[in-house]
């Protein structure tokens, strides 16, 4: 009997053993995969192309605007960037607005992007500058009879200069959505804008 008992304590004691050890090593292999850092869904280098609609708010009242001559417009635009670094990138857009009259813009900035790890989401921040055309500005001119009739003189081109931050969420690593806020600087006081852009972005 003692023989019995001290051998079924064995056979347990190996048992236990045996069972232990692959149980452990699951519960590591667990604690490690989930330990292990997302693979980000941003790349050091890669080309970034976006569709985005636009709305554009005049930093005063129309009637003191001379560009937009208008308090709210709204639009779409391109744009492509590159970015040499997970970090830094520069890019080129464009976009046209249905103002008093349709207004169009071309510009290049300068982009900085942070990905936030193991998440799909990126702040950024951009600054550069370009042109706006197809402007228009009233004036008052004085008629053959005395009187001030209003008159529409056309711009072709007005520089620009812009700032502004936004954020992308990645869907997966080729499309993205993105929300950004900028500030467009035109010569005159009272002609600066506001533009909100949301669109999609594809990556390569």
């Amino acid at each position: 009997m003692k023989k019995f008992v001290i051998g079924l304590c064995s056979l347990t004691t190996l048992a236990t053993a045996a069972f232990a050890g692959p149980v452990e090593t699951s519960n590591q292999e667990v604690q490690q995969n989930s330990s292990a850092p997302l693979v980000s869904l941003y790349r050091d280098r890669e080309w970034n192309f976006d569709l985005f609609g636009a709305y554009a708010f005049t930093g005063n009242s129309y009637r003191d605007d001379r560009y937009l001559e208008t308090d709210h417009a709204w639009g779409g635009g391109v744009g492509a960037n590159y970015f040499f670094t997970r970090y830094l990138g520069a890019g080129v857009e464009g976009y046209a607005l249905d103002a008093q009259d349709t207004l169009g813009q071309a510009s290049g900035n300068l982009v900085f992007r942070y990905p936030i790890p193991n998440t799909p989401i990126a702040p950024y921040g951009y600054a550069g500058g370009g042109v706006i055309f197809n402007g228009s500005r009233a004036t008052n001119v004085i008629s053959n009879t005395g009187l001030f009739t209003p008159f529409r003189r056309h711009n072709d081109a007005e520089g620009m200069g812009q700032f502004g931050a936004g954020v992308e969420f990645r869907l997966t690593p080729n499309v993205g959505i993105i929300n950004d806020f900028s500030w467009n600087v035109i010569n005159g006081s009272d002609n600066n804008y506001g533009l909100i852009r949301s669109g999609i972005r594809f990556a390569f």
